[in-house]
């Protein structure tokens, strides 16, 4: 598939109508540069301004660290790091802001929401960088892959993703004879006995990453795909989407309270350390948040494997981090330079996100890993890269599931059978725009 660029427009805000609304058309204008043919000696880059677009971590002390460790690696190399931190929903809209301007930082972050291929033809080919990680660590988990290639080429190194684990409360299923829950339908019978007891669960059936990620981890478990595996027809219309969505509901229904539709990406951890949920399907810092703030809930807290939905079928959509060159950068051999160096150091950046950050080289998987491979309850972890898989599944991340995950249709879906729709008329709503956008992209 040819994927097309955007033209370059105003500031604007991510949702359905307004999704980069230029994508489609040729890139204006000719002046971006272009991209250095080989890596130079880190001397050619002093006296130079590294500037850097991050998220704000959901572990705060990652981000101290990363901070220090930019600025550390700048004075050694003569190179001025300057590194900002925006909410990672805001992160889409920035970049299309910087796009239109034809300049902002250097080094762009893209967290859970990854453009890679809407903007390939802007990015810098990292693909020299890419290759040598390879080499050095065992080359990349097969996963990586589609969430950067482009033609053949990576416009993106993917760092560190996000696993998302079942995280349970350990008293209150032994107090209620309740099993682990190793499947959905597990996870489900907890809920329904423990919600009556002022123990619900709750999923979010909202727009924000978890509930694109969440609920994805679940129908893929079902047996569901979003896309073939050329990435070039949606799948989404199937039989396995009406029997998850069913699943999906009565989970809703018999386990949930209707808070869920106003969630962010925090509201499961508070909910976890709260004290109320009997469990989350979240990443581990829901698990550090309650270790910080309720100790004795911490300490009933465990966790587990991507529950089955079919039996033995286990799929985990993680939350992918990636970071990628704009070619209108004028520092583009020190971001290079820095991003290389960072691969080398993911191992360190694992251990200062106690454990969150988990890496896409082969190598880094021999156990025991940092942090998670010490702690007994979190070595579970380590098993997850066989499951792990990315949005557009078993498909690339191409543009038009890009466009699908930023507008949230998949999540709207099931937002609207669970508040009441029709699921015919559900499906009929997410299985259209999931055509019309594929359609869009195919017509440019």
């Amino acid at each position: 598939m040819n994927d097309p660029q955007p033209v370059r427009t105003g500031p604007s805000t991510v949702n359905r109508r307004k999704f980069l609304t230029a994508a489609g058309a040729g890139v204006a204008g000719g002046s971006l540069l272009t991209m250095l043919e080989a890596r130079q000696a880190p001397a050619q880059i002093k006296g130079t301004t590294l500037r850097i677009l991050q998220w704000s971590h959901f572990i705060p002390a990652y981000d101290a660290w990363y901070d220090k460790f930019a600025k550390e690696w700048g004075e050694k190399n003569g190179v001025k790091v300057r590194v900002d931190h925006i909410p990672h929903l805001d992160i889409p809209a920035r970049m299309a802001a910087e796009f239109a301007a034809g300049a902002g930082h250097d080094i762009i972050y893209n967290g859970s929401s990854i453009l890679t291929r809407l903007y390939y033809k802007n990015l810098v080919d990292l693909t020299d960088i890419a290759d040598a990680a390879a080499k050095k660590y065992g080359g990349w988990i097969p996963a990586a892959r589609s969430l950067v290639e482009v033609e053949g080429r990576w416009y993106g190194l993917p760092i560190f993703y996000i696993l998302a684990p079942m995280l349970y409360r350990k008293d209150l299923f032994d107090a209620n004879n309740l099993k682990y829950p190793d499947t959905w339908e597990l996870a489900r019978v907890a809920a329904r006995t423990l919600k009556p007891k002022g123990h619900p669960t709750g999923i979010a059936l909202s727009q924000c990453a978890d509930a694109n990620l969440f609920w994805r981890s679940m129908f893929w478990s079902f047996g569901g795909t979003e896309a073939t595996p050329s990435g070039d027809q949606p799948t989404i219309d199937s039989k396995e989407l009406r029997e998850f969505l069913k699943f999906a509901k009565a989970l809703f229904e018999e386990g949930m309270t209707p808070e869920v539709f106003s969630w962010d990406d925090a509201s499961d951890n508070r909910y976890l350390a709260s004290g109320i949920a009997c469990w989350v399907h979240d990443a581990i810092s829901a698990y550090r948040t309650t270790e910080d703030t309720n100790p004795p809930v911490f300490a009933n807290t465990f966790l587990g494997l991507e529950p089955q939905g079919l039996p033995g079928k286990r799929v985990s959509c993680a939350a992918p981090n990636v970071w990628m060159v704009w070619k209108f950068s004028k520092n583009q051999q020190a971001a290079k330079e820095w991003l290389a160096y960072l691969i080398d150091n993911d191992l360190e950046g694992m251990t200062q996100s106690r454990g969150y950050n988990m890496p896409y080289l082969n190598d880094r998987y021999k156990k025991p890993m940092p942090v998670i491979g010490t702690d007994p309850k979190l070595q579970i972890l380590q098993d997850f890269p066989k499951i792990v898989a990315f949005y557009g599944q078993p498909g690339p991340s191409t543009t038009p599931i890009q466009e699908i995950v930023n507008t949230f249709v998949f999540p709207d879906m099931i937002t609207k059978f669970c508040r009441g729709m029709a699921m015919e008329d559900a499906i009929k709503w997410g299985a259209g725009e999931y055509r019309r956008i594929y359609a869009k992209y195919k017509q440019a």
